[in-house]
């Protein structure tokens, strides 16, 4: 695919690029690179991935730091969202079973369950809120 073609399917959101489903983490900063975006305005991006195993369809959530010497320190950015999701009851049993795994630089939410809440998927409101707490 041309890099235009991937630039076009990349949504960018002040500081924050969100990858299209099931892109490799490793091709997301490649591509970035290529296109030279600068680190300065460029700090974070974000791919879904969609997991099958056996019966189940779960889905993982990866946030990954483009720019390391600013933004939060994503796993713990990570695990405090969680934590204020639990006071929720619609979302407690859901983010409850979540793993949460990571560093400073990124953050990986596996063992989303592919539930619907108040009409919108639990990865989609993951995703937009994070996007909404790092939009710079």
């Amino acid at each position: 695919m041309s890099e235009k073609k991937k630039e076009d399917k990349v949504n960018f959101h002040g500081k924050i690029a969100k990858f299209p489903k099931n892109t490799k983490a490793k091709n997301a900063f490649n591509f970035l690179e290529n296109i030279r975006i600068p680190k300065k305005k460029l700090w974070y991006f974000i791919i879904e991935k969609e997991i099958i195993d056996d019966d189940n369809k779960f889905e993982e959530l990866q946030i990954i730091k483009y720019n390391n010497k600013n933004g939060i320190n994503c796993k713990l950015f990570v695990e405090k969202l969680a934590e204020h999701y639990k006071q929720d009851e619609n979302m407690y049993e859901y983010i409850n079973n979540l793993i949460i795994d990571g560093s400073d630089n990124f953050s990986i939410i596996r063992n989303i369950p592919n539930v619907e809440i108040d009409g919108k998927t639990l990865i989609s409101i993951l995703t937009e809120d994070l996007i909404k707490l790092l939009y710079k």
